[in-house]
């Protein structure tokens, strides 16, 4: 019987132990919800929400090229119309995007405006040029 009576000690400190435990996880839980939704996370369901990807941003540069047409774009312009629809882009993405479509042979660049290859204006013609070369 002193057994019996010890093992019920024995199972009820751990008992006590668990649940002091599982009071001290509540807190602990309470107070990542609370910052959480401060974040403006979704804690329903106990699932974290992930952050959505913002949409990809070298179709809409080429939408607006496209758009700008004969009369170009700089790249503050393309910059500005970008973040009308994205206000989320990397400070320099834009830009980026725009030195890679070119060095790619999409865009031509001339007088500090990017053209779409098929609008982009003409090379001016050197009047110096009399299609002689040098001979070296």
């Amino acid at each position: 019987m002193a057994r019996k009576t010890e093992q019920m000690k024995t199972i009820q400190s751990e008992l006590d132990r668990i649940r002091a435990e599982i009071d001290k996880l509540k807190i602990e839980e309470a107070a990542i919800v609370r910052i959480m939704k401060s974040l403006g996370g979704d804690v329903s369901a106990g699932a974290v929400t992930k952050r959505k990807r913002s949409p990809s941003v070298k179709p809409l540069v080429l939408d607006i090229m496209r758009q700008a047409g004969h009369s170009g774009a700089t790249s503050t312009e393309v910059d500005a119309r970008v973040r009308e629809k994205i206000p989320g882009v990397g400070k320099d993405t834009p830009a980026a995007i725009l030195s890679r479509l070119k060095s790619e042979g999409a865009l031509v660049y001339r007088n500090e405006r990017y053209f779409e290859k098929q609008f982009a204006p003409s090379e001016p013609q050197n009047p110096f040029d009399n299609g002689l070369r040098a001979v070296t």
